[in-house]
């Protein structure tokens, strides 16, 4: 499939609440707790829609998938092993795909092609990425797109643990 990315505008806040929101319930049915009830939120979503943080990949003009892309996370100061890189990284989250785009490369595409491409406008060398263990989805998308095992991280929100990745570009 030919997709492309941008930065999503504020217009896009249904679509990719109604994505996030299915993403949880699938989530929950496969047994992966990564995403309680509410996370994200719509103000965290909306904020991050202001803050220029969060992408849509699209696909004939329809979204198909959201992601965040930031340039520092304090959950990554401290792991349970050793990152491939000294830290000049662009930090991949909040990745969920539209049901109807489920399992049709548009995941595959943001490590691939629109998160290496931001990172390297950005200057960074590198994508950190983190998920659950129960994530199965994640961890086989990750693994297949030349990102590496580096340990284990503690989210200080709710003090859960994470398998973290990373890339280099």
């Amino acid at each position: 499939m030919d997709y492309s990315f941008r930065r999503a505008v504020i217009g896009d806040l249904p679509v990719v609440m109604e994505i996030y929101r299915n993403a949880q319930k699938y989530m929950a049915a496969n047994g992966n707790p990564q995403w309680e009830e509410g996370f994200p939120s719509e103000e965290d979503i909306k904020g991050g829609i202001y803050g220029g943080i969060i992408y849509v990949v699209t696909f004939g003009g329809e979204i198909a998938e959201v992601f965040s892309a930031v340039n520092h996370d304090d959950d990554y100061e401290s792991i349970e092993g050793k990152w491939e890189t000294d830290g000049n990284y662009l930090a991949i989250h909040r990745q969920a795909v539209s049901e109807k785009y489920r399992g049709k490369g548009a995941a595959k595409f943001v490590l691939s092609v629109a998160a290496p491409e931001i990172a390297r406008e950005r200057g960074r060398k590198s994508l950190r990425m983190d998920t659950h263990e129960k994530n199965l989805p994640m961890l086989t998308l990750l693994e297949s797109s030349g990102a590496k095992r580096c340990g284990i991280i503690t989210i200080m929100r709710d003090g859960s643990k994470r398998i973290a990745f990373e890339k280099v570009l």
